[in-house]
């Protein structure tokens, strides 16, 4: 009994991966310019409002760039699979919680700013 021979699936359009690739380069940007973000506090800012406020905020930029590489690595792979298999792009929600970390980072920045001002 032999087997029917099967077509091998139709390579997925290479502009949809460099797209994608471009996506992921973009996430790179990010993590990295939050990455610098905390090294700079750090050099710049040791105290602010409190005496452990740079080195606090540093440390949270810091991980929030970690995660914001890491997050935009899975997208691209699970991105990637998809077009691979010619499936809709899955669903990602690392977009709104990079946005969550940076806002809650933002206004934790503006408190102790506040803070610093308000010491003179």
């Amino acid at each position: 009994m032999s087997t029917p021979d099967r077509a091998p699936a139709p390579h997925p359009d290479h502009r949809f991966s460099l797209a994608n690739e471009r996506t992921l380069l973009a996430w790179l940007r990010t993590a990295l310019a939050l990455v610098a973000g905390g090294v700079a506090m750090t050099q710049f800012v040791p105290e602010l409002g409190l005496p452990a406020g740079g080195p606090a905020v540093s440390v949270a930029l810091v991980l929030t760039g970690g995660v914001t590489a890491v997050a935009g690595h899975r997208r691209y792979r699970r991105n990637e699979r998809a077009i691979a298999a010619d499936e809709p792009l899955p669903v990602s929600t690392a977009a709104a919680w990079v946005t969550g970390l940076v806002a809650l980072l933002a206004v934790v920045l503006l408190v102790l700013v506040a803070v610093e001002i308000g010491r003179g």
